[in-house]
Parts: C-alpha cells; sequence; structure tokens
C-alpha cells in the first residue's frame, strides 16, 4: 500500500503476497544501521525475526525503494504476556510470538530519523483502532517496578 512518500507493508492486515526473503533482507539492512540492533548476533535472527516473519507480524516501510522501517508485533497470550515482561525476548518461545489476543511491538527500527511519521502512520493508518504495548528491554534495567 501507498502511503505518501512511502510503500508500506503489513500482510496480516493487507493480506498482500509477500516475499519472506525480501522481507529478512531489508529487516536485518535496518538492524545493521540501528545503533540499538547492529551489535546483535546472527544466532538470534531465527528467534526474533523469522517468528514474525512467518506469522506475517510485521510492518516494511520503503522509500524511494530503500528500507527505512521495520516493526514486528507479537499477540501474546496472558501467561505469554507474562513472560515477555519479566524475561529477554531472545527467550520467547516461538509458539508465543501468536498466543494471544494481546498486542505488543516488539521491535522498532526506524535508524534514518523516520519515526516520527512512522509513528503516525501506525497509529493512524495501520492500527487506529487497536490497544498496542511496548517495553524497552534494557538487561539489568528493566523500567519495572
Amino acid at each position: 500500500m501507498r502511503n505518501g512518500k512511502y510503500d508500506v507493508l503489513s500482510p496480516l492486515y493487507s493480506g498482500e503476497p509477500v516475499n519472506e526473503a525480501e522481507v529478512l533482507g531489508a529487516a536485518v539492512w535496518l538492524w545493521m544501521h540501528s545503533p540499538l540492533h547492529r551489535d546483535a548476533p546472527l544466532h538470534t535472527l531465527p528467534d526474533l525475526l523469522l517468528p514474525v516473519i512467518k506469522h506475517r507480524q510485521y510492518v516494511v516501510a520503503t522509500e524511494q525503494g530503500r528500507p527505512v522501517f521495520f516493526m514486528s508485533q507479537a499477540w501474546l497470550s496472558p501467561e505469554a504476556e507474562a513472560r515477555y515482561l519479566t524475561q529477554p525476548a531472545i527467550l520467547m518461545p516461538q509458539s508465543d510470538w501468536n498466543s494471544g489476543d494481546r498486542m505488543w511491538v516488539c521491535d522498532w527500527v526506524a535508524p534514518f530519523g523516520h519515526t516520527p511519521d512512522m509513528s503516525r502512520l501506525v497509529r493512524q493508518d495501520i492500527f487506529p483502532r487497536l490497544c498496542w504495548r511496548s517495553l524497552y528491554h534494557r538487561g539489568q534495567q528493566t523500567g519495572l517496578p
């Protein structure tokens, strides 16, 4: 779908056919340019990227053919949500990614300054009527009481 100057792929909602290899390439390319993601080991990809690609739980935006944004979401059960809140995302079992109706944004990657535009896009056009949550996992700094 076209949204202003961006081409946006959100297959969970659009039903569009996707090339999973291209989505993986766009996500990894964005991770490589993100200070928060670029040091992630390759062995984390099967746990952090492949489940969302297989379940079609992501948004990718490109500008003039270049990836500028990747967001992944998980649909968690209450039990999976409790695990997500207390454990690193890398430990989330693949079955948790699509286990319930509680939407969590797991990954937000916009390394080239597109966060304001993408925030508007996600809130107004992709998930305008959904309640969703996010948590910035910072190792020992959980942000939780």
